[in-house]
Formats: C-alpha cells, structure tokens, sequence
C-alpha cells in the first residue's frame, strides 16, 4: 500500500476524526411566531416554571418532537428572556430541522447572555461551517479555547476544519494543543497523524496512529499497514547509512596502513 493512496482514505475514515456537536442535520423549515405562544401559554393557564418547560422541551426533543421542544423552549424564554440555556436548546433544534439564521440568532443571543457557554460555541462553529463561514467557524474554537475551560471536541473540531482547509500544519499543532490537555483522547492523535502525514512527517504520522490505535480507535488500525512500509524503509535507509559508514571505515583504515608502510 502506497503513501499516495493516504488521501483518499482520509475521506473515508472520518469516525476518529470527525467533528462533534450535539446535533447538527436536517433540512426542514420552522418557524415558531413567539406572540403566538405567548398567547397559548397564557390562555393556558399553566403555572410551569421555565426549568420544567425546559425539561418537557427536552423530552419532546428526545421523542423526535423538534417542533414541540422548540415550542416549550420559547415559553421558557417568555418567562426568562436571559434563560441563556433554552436559547440554546432552541438553536440545536432549529439547527436540526434547518432554520439556519434562526438558529445562529439563539447561538448568539445564548452566549452574549453567558459568554463562557462552552457548548454554544461549539455548536455555532458548526452551524457556521454549514453555512459556509470557515473563518467564523475557526474563530469560534480558538475564542472558547481562550475563554473556557479545556474541552477536547473544540481541539478536535479546530484540527478538523483546518484540515479541510489544507493547512495542515496549523491542524496538527491545533492536535497538538489538545493532546497536552486530554493525552487519552484517540481522536487527537489520529487526526494529528493525518496532518502529519500531509506536511511529509511519517515517523510522526505513524506514532501518532500506533497511539490512537491503542487507546481505541479501529480506523486507525487500517492505516498502520502504511507505518509498516515506513518502518521499512526507515531500516533501509539506517542499514545504506550503517553500510556506508563501514565502507568510510575501511577507506580510511586503509589509507592509515598505507602512510604507515611509507
């Protein structure tokens, strides 16, 4: 198996190296008017706090009923307009179902609310990766990793997007970072390889699959092959390089015993 092949299977073995968020797919619209809600919920009656709205948001949520936690959600904020984790909730759900700029209008309205919301940040870059905003997805790593308590999904998500942008000396230091803060973290390490791998480091590369391939990672697994073909050609080279060394020691072993016979 060939080096060159490399990039190709980069594109296929993305479970140890692909972004994570809490939900980012779909492509339906939504649109939920928030007088409309503010009128059902006090026709109803109800004397829910925001908390159990949250809670039953979160339960539809988790029943496939994005509509119906987007609802509970909005009643929350009704009640709490700086309840910064129902604007999020929000988001992940308008996210999913493809409401885009509403979604990315809760993202922004939840972090300027708590600006240490780790997770909104994560999930913004993602939204705006989707939306075809790199350098704001790129942005919103390095500012949570400024701000907020080491996370291993951002240095994972920072190394990815750079990796796809074809800088990958900056995704491999990003892995790098990361490495020091969550040494046991497989995705680091395989997704620093693959960076590696493309800037011309192989014994780098290869470490860094041999580890991910012991903490865990099956993916890594297929590459370690290519290692193989390194470590040969690495004993290659260190035996021309031992033979060449031996044949100087004789040339000048040699050239010693013939000045002596003069």
């Amino acid at each position: 198996m060939k080096w060159f092949i490399l990039s190709f299977m980069g594109v296929l073995l993305l479970s140890c190296q692909g972004k994570t968020s809490s939900g980012t797919d779909g492509d339906k619209q939504v649109s939920v008017p928030d007088t409309v809600l503010a009128y059902k919920y006090k026709e109803s009656g109800e004397k829910t706090d925001k908390f159990e709205l949250k809670i039953r948001g979160n339960n539809k949520t988790k029943q496939g009923n994005l509509t119906g936690g987007i609802e509970d959600y909005t009643m929350a904020i009704l009640i709490d307009t700086l309840y910064d984790t129902a604007y999020f909730n929000r988001a992940n759900n308008l996210m999913k179902l493809g409401a885009n700029n509403e979604a990315l209008a809760d993202y922004n309205k939840s972090i300027r609310i708590n600006p240490h919301f780790l997770e909104a940040y994560i999930n913004r870059g993602l939204l705006k990766s989707k939306m075809g905003d790199i350098e704001g997805e790129l942005s919103d790593y390095r500012l949570a990793i400024k701000i907020c308590k080491p996370n291993a999904d951002l240095y994972n998500n920072l190394g990815r997007a750079l990796y796809d942008l074809d800088r990958f000396k900056e995704s491999a230091e990003a892995y790098g970072e990361g490495i020091k803060h969550f040494p046991k973290d497989y995705r680091l390490y395989y997704g620093r390889g693959l960076a590696r791998k493309r800037i011309g480091d192989k014994k780098g590369a290869c470490e860094d699959w041999m580890k991910s391939s012991e903490l865990g990672c099956v993916q890594a697994n297929i590459l370690l092959p290519l290692c193989d073909e390194y470590m040969k050609e690495r004993t290659d080279s260190l035996k021309r390089q031992n033979e060449g060394e031996r044949t100087l020691n004789k040339s000048v072993s040699e050239l010693v015993h013939t000045q002596r016979l003069r």
